[in-house]
């Protein structure tokens, strides 16, 4: 049997330090500038899913042509460290992009329950199959001699269940680099062995926040090895590949609208699921009317279909620049110099100065592998009789969804399965 379902996901912030910054000061902006509301797991999971969607917009355009893969989870939980610390306008950008729909006072609360509620987090009956589990880790590590506020260390132990851990980015930045990647390794299943490269750690770094979310699962219904057999799958140019296509034929959650089909496959206990939605037309067009509505509307018009589905194996990588691409959706003043952090040490000295996402995909007969990490690095300032046919054979997107709360583990495009 091949490699059971195993996802991925690890998220780091580093942050660093400077004295003699400017700042937009910490009280919250007037009138429309407050961030209402209150703790809501439905909120966050909502507006996260807003946010895996609007992302994937921003970086599946014309410019990008090819396959796309990366965890929204994994980058909103990361980001949530960070925002649970943002105050005044840094916090309200941040909020607008991210969709937290919460104060950053109350994100910590939020965030904790929201990862014990979710349905993926819980062993799973799997039949034939390996039990589906998730599994969450946070870290905190702190430059020797840096103080944080008690308080927001404390927020981090307690609701994001962070360990903490003292290292020496001013004169071992090799070591504190070796350190956190070893950790990154460990939680990862040695899926992302060298997230921090060599140089990304400076003498200025004072923080680094880790996340890290491993998902292991088999498919519900796995593909027979022998009938995979090579098919073509046409390129968005007009071309063609030759790939390897998995066939069964099956009942499954099945949905022909919006301009899309779109089929639903569970993995083994049911609490997680793929989600493929395969335009009728081009991608391109189809995605720029794609948000979280568009997803919730697919998913609302699926009935039980016999559904005779082939579909690729595919594998890929993918590395995405999030900094820029954060601050085109509108969260700029976090990587300016007058970004507020004050909830982390008292004052307003420091700044989000690079963002960077990788993500693994791998699909197959028996289910999915995947792994996903984030780089924040924070500087001081200074049912038919005939089965119903799907043959995803041409570009496609996927989620990958917790069954429980609805959450987007992980989203992409397969463009080519042959790179």
């Amino acid at each position: 049997m091949r490699n059971s379902a195993v996802l991925c996901s690890l998220v780091i912030l580093l942050l660093a330090a400077s004295a003699g910054c400017s700042t937009n000061g910490s009280t919250p902006p007037d009138g429309s500038g407050t961030i209402a509301g209150s703790p809501s797991t439905e909120d966050l999971v909502r507006g996260g899913n807003i946010f895996a969607v609007e992302l994937y917009g921003m970086v599946s355009s014309d410019e990008a042509p090819g396959n796309v893969f990366f965890s929204p989870i994994s980058i909103s939980s990361a980001l949530a460290m960070t925002y649970a610390g943002a105050r005044g306008e840094t916090a309200l950008q941040m909020d607008r992009v991210m969709h937290y729909g919460t104060p950053p006072e109350g994100i910590a609360e939020v965030y904790g329950t929201f990862m014990s509620s979710l349905g993926s987090g819980r062993a799973a009956a799997a039949g034939d199959g390996e039990p589906l589990t998730l599994s969450v880790a946070n870290g905190l590590w702190v430059q020797e001699g840096f103080d944080l506020l008690g308080d927001f260390t404390r927020e981090m132990e307690d609701s994001f269940d962070a360990a903490v851990e003292n290292l020496d980015f001013e004169d071992d930045e090799e070591g504190a680099r070796r350190r956190i990647n070893g950790w990154v390794a460990e939680k990862t299943m040695d899926r992302i062995t060298d997230l921090i490269p060599p140089g990304l750690l400076a003498p200025e770094t004072r923080v680094v926040l880790t996340n890290a979310v491993y998902f292991k699962a088999s498919w519900d219904k796995p593909f027979e090895e022998s009938l995979t057999g090579d098919g073509r799958f046409l390129l968005r140019d007009g071309g063609a590949v030759e790939v390897p296509m998995m066939r069964q034929t099956d009942y499954f959650d099945f949905a022909a609208t919006e301009g899309c089909r779109a089929v639903e496959l569970p993995y083994a206990g049911g609490s997680a699921s793929m989600l493929i939605i395969l335009p009728d037309d081009d991608i391109l067009e189809f995605q720029e009317g794609l948000d979280a509505d568009l997803v919730r509307t697919i998913r609302d018009r699926m009935s039980m279909v016999n559904l005779a589905l082939t579909m690729p194996r595919f594998e890929y990588s993918a590395t995405i620049q999030l900094g820029p691409v954060l601050r085109s959706m509108g969260m700029e003043a976090p990587f300016t110099g007058g970004a507020d952090f004050s909830g982390f040490t008292g004052g307003p000295d420091l700044y989000i100065s690079e963002v960077i996402h990788k993500a693994f995909v791998k699909v197959d007969e028996s289910g999915t592998e995947a792994a996903a990490a984030t780089a924040v690095v924070m500087n001081f300032t200074a049912m038919p009789v005939q089965p119903e046919e799907m043959n995803i054979n041409r570009p496609f997107i996927f989620l990958i969804m917790d069954s429980e709360t609805e959450a987007v583990l992980f989203m992409g495009r397969v463009m080519d399965p042959s790179v």
